[in-house]
């Protein structure tokens, strides 16, 4: 964009070009990624948490148990990250063992 049409379209500063490596972008989407799935995480945790907690308060009556369910989520997590298992695993489980069925695990 030359001065002239910098002038009609009221912009007052250039945008600065910026160079920046491969591995840096790179490294970015990956801290991005990361980032992304920690936040999916928390949100799809938060969510049963909240059910458990309001429609489910009688059952959970003892201190506590909500935190307990969290904190078990967390640690089968951790097992998830850690590869000890896969989700194909954790589907065929839920559906041989608990009859729930899952659909998008694919």
């Amino acid at each position: 964009m030359n001065r002239q049409e910098r002038r009609r379209l009221g912009v007052k500063k250039k945008d600065p070009m910026v160079s920046i490596k491969q591995s840096d972008i790179n490294a970015m989407k990956e801290e991005a990624t990361e980032k992304g799935c920690k936040m999916a995480f928390n949100l799809m945790l938060a969510v049963p948490a909240m059910v458990i907690h309001d429609k489910f308060g009688q059952l959970m009556k003892k201190d506590g148990r909500v935190e307990k369910f969290v904190d078990l989520c967390i640690e089968e997590y951790r097992c998830y990250e850690e590869g000890y298992v896969t989700l194909q695993e954790l589907a065929k489980c839920l559906r041989d063992e608990a009859g729930v069925e899952i659909k998008g695990w694919d």
